[in-house]
């Protein structure tokens, strides 16, 4: 009697057990995003390779900078990825070119940025967004893709 006792004592320890790991490791299992926001841009309709400018853009998330795209050729495809919080957003970006005279880069003016260069989007909690801002030179018309 004593020793099934014991033993029905010892099965429900092992089953509290087994059922506390599982809970412990789903918990952590479930790792951060590294981010939850990628922009993505680049410009189409460039002829001329002479026309096809380096270039970067400047993003900034509610109107505070928060870092810019990686360096590559207008027609090339720009990244920038970044973890901000869930919410609605406003994205703006500006565009700077490489001025090969001065040797640095600089802002386009206000004709030649991208039009529209804002897009508001929703982040909800655990998702990941990503938008692309295709820019059509010859319009001079901007179309930002949501995914």
């Amino acid at each position: 009697m004593r020793n099934n006792l014991f033993l029905y004592i010892l099965v429900a320890a092992l089953q509290f057990s087994c059922l506390h790991d599982k809970t412990v490791k789903d918990v952590i299992i479930k790792p951060p995003l590294e981010y939850n926001f990628n922009f993505l841009g680049y410009d189409i309709n460039i002829n001329n390779p002479e026309k096809d400018r380096r270039c970067y853009y400047k993003i900034f998330i509610d109107k505070i900078e928060v870092g810019r795209s990686t360096i590559g050729l207008e027609s090339q495809k720009k990244f920038f990825e970044s973890n901000i919080q869930s919410n609605r957003h406003l994205l703006m970006v500006e565009k700077w070119v490489l001025d090969e005279k001065m040797g640095k880069y600089v802002k386009l003016n206000n004709i030649e940025q991208p039009k529209p260069n804002y897009k508001y989007f929703d982040l909800p909690e655990d998702k990941y967004v990503k938008i692309t801002l295709e820019h059509d030179v010859l319009i001079n018309k901007s179309v930002f893709i949501l995914e």
